[in-house]
């Protein structure tokens, strides 16, 4: 019985080494299919890793060889029968690189062919980011990280950003924070990555995390643009208006010409539900200024122009609240909706500017109601013609 066991396993492993052969010689003469039946029927064997450890990584090779050779032959067709075959050539190179000896024996073939895995991969996730399938492009992007680290490669890191960038698009928050964590750990640095963080934390409803993370980089990069105003947003965000106005006044002091950092302080300041930070005129000025350096700043215009609306809507209800008919009184009325009446005016111009600056419906409507309120009805006649 021990020689029938010792014969039957004898032949178990010729049969093995049968199936490699066939395979490699199938591969020679680009056979492609009939190679990757013959590779998977050796690999697959139950008895395959009874096979002494060289004779299984020269078959993981074979495997690789195989199926890269399937990748690069331009037949639709014969790729359509084997759809993993990046997988399969990645996995059968790592079990080759797991034999020590047989790594240090084939040494440049494996690394070459794991390096053309890595750019395939590569390739991969940054065609499908172009095509906005960013799940596949952070999977593939994922993998050529994994390659390059393994590697040693100076480009792991910028794989590895782009990887989590994806997540971040795909609004897969939790996997991109794992990713820049994992950066981090690496000893990639910049400003860039503190904001990138903190935003997918803020995405995640992290804000404390966020905080410090913020913290963090600012300590490093004081000057960062992009941390001080995500540390401003956080802070709007968590209703701390004065703190955001302040980090945002002490940015327009290093940045004279900031127009963007303008509109945001006039925004704040012209918040009218927000009585604690409320102030008409330093909004104004701030939206004046804006527009001074950008004089088609859209945004800064048609929010100037609002602004005075709403300066004349709240002199209007404060008129509509008096309702004695005394001289006194009747004189008091008619001076707030006189007052309503000139901010309707001085902001006419603005509106009107923003409509023509970027005609819209909604733009419209506000310009119409305008001239309507203002009596102005040629103006809006023609207005309705357009």
């Amino acid at each position: 019985m021990i020689l029938l066991a010792i014969v039957l396993t004898a032949n178990v492993m010729m049969a093995q080494k049968k199936d490699r052969t066939d395979a490699f010689m199938y591969n020679k003469n680009g056979q492609y299919e009939k190679a990757m039946v013959s590779i998977e029927k050796c690999v697959n064997h139950e008895q395959f890793y009874g096979m002494k450890p060289n004779d299984q990584s020269q078959a993981w090779l074979y495997r690789a060889v195989i199926y890269q050779n399937v990748l690069q032959s331009g037949d639709e067709a014969l790729k359509a029968k084997a759809p993993d075959a990046l997988e399969i050539v990645y996995e059968s190179l790592m079990k080759c690189m797991e034999n020590k000896d047989f790594l240090e024996e084939n040494k440049q073939d494996i690394y070459n062919r794991v390096g053309s895995v890595m750019t395939s991969y590569y390739n991969q996730g940054s065609a499908a980011f172009d095509n906005q399938d960013y799940a596949t492009a952070a999977t593939s992007l994922k993998k050529a990280y994994d390659i390059a680290n393994s590697l040693g490669s100076p480009d792991a890191n910028e794989m590895l950003k782009y990887a989590a960038y994806a997540c971040t698009r795909g609004k897969d928050y939790a996997t991109a924070v794992e990713y820049y964590t994992e950066l981090q750990n690496n000893g990639y640095d910049g400003e860039d990555l503190y904001y990138s963080l903190a935003s997918a934390y803020i995405s995640l409803d992290n804000k404390d995390k966020a905080a410090e993370i913020i913290a963090a980089g600012l300590a490093k990069y004081p000057s960062s643009d992009m941390l001080i105003r995500e540390n401003v947003n956080l802070k709007l965000s968590e209703g701390h208006q004065t703190e955001a106005v302040s980090d945002l006044e002490k940015l327009l002091e290093t940045r004279p010409d900031d127009y963007t950092v303008m509109f945001a302080l006039g925004t704040i300041y012209g918040d009218e539900n927000n009585d604690a930070i409320y102030d008409a005129d330093k909004a104004v000025g701030y939206y004046m200024n804006a527009i001074e350096v950008k004089p088609d700043y859209f945004d800064a215009i048609y929010n100037l122009g609002a602004l005075y609306i709403t300066m004349s809507n709240k002199l209007k209800a404060q008129a509509n609240e008096i309702t004695g008919f005394s001289k006194a009184e009747i004189e008091q009325y008619d001076a707030l909706i006189a007052q309503a009446e000139e901010l309707l005016r001085t902001g006419l111009p603005y509106v009107k500017q923003a409509y023509e600056t970027q005609p819209s419906p909604e733009v419209k409507s506000v310009l119409r109601t305008m001239y309507v309120q203002l009596k102005m009805n040629d103006e809006a006649k023609a207005l309705d013609e357009q």
